[in-house]
């Protein structure tokens, strides 16, 4: 049987989970962060997707979660959260567009500790595995 959408967005996810571990035990915090947030913005379409809700070609998880809070407004909670992990999105993916000896800005084993606990705790609440 060919796979529903939503098990599609949900195994794509797991695999940037997979290598946002695997970045983890590298060292490698950018990558971490990166695709913590490329797994988030996967899980939230899956959530969409489950539901039957278009899915945007947003990449931002703000905006990806506010459609979700509309099915279930419990998720709102998620906005800080998601705002934590877009941060990263454009200096991550484009390096040139951090300034030049603001190395400062990019993400520690801190962060990419946090950013894997917030894709985790994501997961949980929108119940996809």
């Amino acid at each position: 049987w060919p796979m529903s959408a939503a098990t599609r967005w949900a195994a794509f996810a797991a695999e940037d989970m997979a290598m946002a571990e695997a970045a983890q035990g590298l060292g490698l915090w950018n990558q971490v962060c990166l695709h913590a947030q490329q797994a988030a913005g996967k899980l939230l379409k899956a959530f969409l997707s489950e539901r039957h809700r278009p899915i945007p070609m947003a990449r931002h998880l703000a905006e990806l979660l506010a459609l979700c809070a509309e099915a279930d407004q419990e998720l709102s909670r998620f906005e800080d959260r998601c705002y934590t992990l877009d941060k990263y999105l454009i200096p991550l993916t484009y390096p040139d567009a951090v300034p030049t000896g603001q190395t400062d800005s990019l993400p520690t084993e801190k962060d990419a500790r946090e950013a894997l606990d917030i894709v985790k705790e994501l997961r949980e609440a929108l119940r996809i595995h």
